[in-house]
């Protein structure tokens, strides 16, 4: 898929900028796999603050709208360019970047979901611009094997989120169920999944590729419960219509995962 002409001479002006050390373009765009609704996903790594002014400077004339500042997960500005295609720009101090995949991958904590997306991120950057080389470095520091120490942390963690911890995600899904509170039922249904796909890609040692398509990843591993996928798709299908087949396929999703992990 050709590049947006806005996209090329915004990358022109941002290395033009000295507190940026690199670029990178994330997402469906790094990968080949962009269709007409993909956005653009552009990782700036900084050795310091990008103030505010030389960015409204550095974006001028590109976009329809710009949001600045936004950090509702990572410090980003949320654009669409002239032509409409969105535009997420995130902004990484270089050197935490590289404490918080040492975490993961080093000490080999683990999180609730997506434990390794920013691995994942790193290890599909297309680098577009390294000022001393410091990202190609970062993706040679961690092109490694999945830590084995790492995979374990996440099945006894995982496990008990899902099923066996006090409390688990399925017996609140089942109490929202038994309800009928359909916020809680939605909220514990998303966490439930969420949790389930990040202990896929573990016991796979694969790394998360990240919250879009997760089904589809997820049917490319080898090492996954018997018939996933329809039992998943069952529970969603009737979260909303049929509170005890619900249920049922939860019972379903646990019987399945806990032969998987030899229980």
């Amino acid at each position: 898929m050709n590049e947006s002409q806005q996209f090329i001479q915004l990358i022109e002006r941002l290395i033009e900028c000295d507190p940026i050390e690199a670029i990178g373009l994330g997402g469906s765009r790094a990968t080949n796999l962009a269709d007409a609704h993909s956005d653009y996903d552009l990782y700036i790594y900084l050795n310091q603050d990008l103030p505010l002014a030389e960015r409204e400077q550095v974006f001028e004339g590109l976009f329809q709208i710009i949001e600045y500042d936004n950090q509702f997960w990572e410090r980003e500005d949320d654009g669409i360019f002239l032509d409409g295609i969105p535009i997420d720009i995130l902004y990484r101090n270089i050197e935490d970047f590289d404490k918080a995949l040492e975490t993961t991958l080093l000490y080999h904590q683990a999180q609730n979901a997506y434990t390794t997306c920013l691995w994942n991120n790193l290890k599909n950057t297309k680098i577009l611009f390294d000022r001393h080389g410091k990202l190609k470095k970062l993706q040679t520091k961690y092109n490694i094997s999945y830590p084995i120490q790492l995979k374990e942390n996440i099945i006894q963690r995982h496990r008990a989120l899902l099923f066996d911890g006090l409390p688990n995600y399925a017996d609140q899904l089942k109490k929202a169920l038994l309800r009928n509170d359909m916020p809680a039922i939605n909220h514990r249904a998303a966490a439930f999944a969420e949790t389930y796909f990040d202990l896929l890609f573990a016991l796979n040692e694969t790394s998360h590729p990240g919250e879009k398509r997760m089904m589809n990843e997820t049917q490319k591993l080898e090492n996954v419960p018997e018939h996933f996928v329809e039992d998943l798709t069952s529970l969603f299908q009737h979260l909303f219509i049929d509170p005890n087949q619900a249920i049922k396929d939860l019972e379903q999703l646990k019987t399945q995962m806990k032969k998987l992990l030899n229980e």
